[in-house]
């Protein structure tokens, strides 16, 4: 529902593009001024003399301030587009700065990457490794390749985000929100994933070597192929059937068993 909300509201955006200023403007004009015109009594048109008389030249001009108005909006709704990609190139620029400056607390990367997302800006292939953006609001995000090794999002909320083939390595994810992630062939090798949300999440060929999992929800996720070798599960909740055809050599099973073996 969102996504076709988003791009009806793309498709209008476009048509009104698409029109002339000057057209727009004066059949928004012809038509204020035709509307003042026949509320006013006394104002009969029949032929162009009409138009010009005393009596009609007054009314238009006492709508000279309602047609300014008028103006000023068209001129707003068409400039739209132009200040939204003005405004993802600030974000951007913002982004890409702190990274190069290699910060990793940055308040203004966070609110750039929460606006970028909120108009629905593909976030695919972001370039922010060691920053710190905990508790940050990314809900079906495109991450997909992005690099966030060693980032911290503790507690973010990353509910249906596609992480797929990100980097992730040694990223602080305890107590995140992966709720139906996409973490497909996803690196995550010792990242600490502690008290994480995967439920439903998927995890088809992820690195999970050396990951910390104590205690993550992992109910009907999926883990097919997925290197779990050394990682840590201890009280984890799952049914079972999620670790089907998982790499489990020297994994900590909940009951705190050792796995000695690929399962």
């Amino acid at each position: 529902m969102r996504e076709k909300l988003t791009q009806l509201k793309h498709q209008l955006e476009q048509a009104i593009r698409s029109i002339p200023s000057w057209f727009a403007i004066a059949v928004a004009v012809i038509l204020l001024v035709a509307l003042a015109l026949w509320v006013e009594d006394g104002i009969k048109i029949h032929s162009v003399q009409d138009i010009f008389s005393r009596k009609t030249i007054k009314v238009i001009f006492a709508q000279a301030q309602s047609i300014a108005v008028v103006v000023a909006v068209i001129l707003y709704l068409k400039e739209a587009p132009d200040r939204k990609a003005h405004k993802h190139y600030e974000a951007w620029r913002v982004i890409d700065s702190a990274a190069a400056a290699n910060v990793s607390t940055s308040y203004a990367r966070r609110i750039a990457l929460q606006d970028l997302h909120k108009d629905s800006v593909s976030l695919r292939g972001l370039d922010a490794p060691g920053a710190n953006l905990a508790r940050i609001g990314l809900t079906r995000v495109d991450l997909q390749e992005a690099n966030l090794e060693m980032v911290n999002l503790q507690e973010a909320n990353l509910q249906a985000a596609d992480l797929s083939g990100a980097n992730l390595g040694g990223a602080n994810l305890q107590k995140a929100n992966l709720r139906g992630a996409n973490l497909q062939k996803t690196n995550l090798q010792a990242a600490n994933l502690r008290d994480a949300d995967l439920s439903e999440a998927n995890l088809r060929e992820a690195n999970l070597q050396k990951a910390n999992l104590r205690g993550a929800e992992l109910w009907r996720a999926a883990l097919w192929d997925a290197n779990l070798q050394d990682a840590d599960l201890r009280w984890a909740e799952f049914q079972g059937p999620e670790l089907d055809g998982a790499k489990l050599c020297r994994t900590t099973m909940p009951d705190g068993t050792e796995m000695s073996q690929d399962g």
